[in-house]
C-alpha cells in the first residue's frame, strides 16, 4: 500500500491554507477549512519539527 510521503502532505496543507479566503479570486474558502488547514499544519510540525523549516514566512510567523 503507497501513502503519501510527509513533505507532500505538508505542501499540500500549505497550498489549502493560502488559497484566498471568502470572496476573493471568485472562490469561496470557509474560515473553518483554514483554521483546519493550519491545525493540521501545526500538528504536522509539532510532531517533526524538521519540516518547520519549509513553511512559508507568513505561516512561521503565526505558529512561531
Amino acid at each position: 500500500m503507497k501513502v503519501a510521503a510527509l513533505d507532500d502532505v505538508l505542501t499540500g496543507k500549505i497550498w489549502a491554507y493560502s488559497d484566498p479566503p471568502d470572496g476573493e479570486a471568485g472562490e469561496e474558502r470557509r474560515k473553518s477549512k483554514r483554521q483546519k488547514d493550519l491545525t493540521d499544519i501545526m500538528r504536522l510540525v509539532e510532531t517533526h519539527p524538521r519540516l518547520h523549516e519549509v513553511l512559508p514566512k507568513e505561516i512561521k510567523t503565526i505558529i512561531g
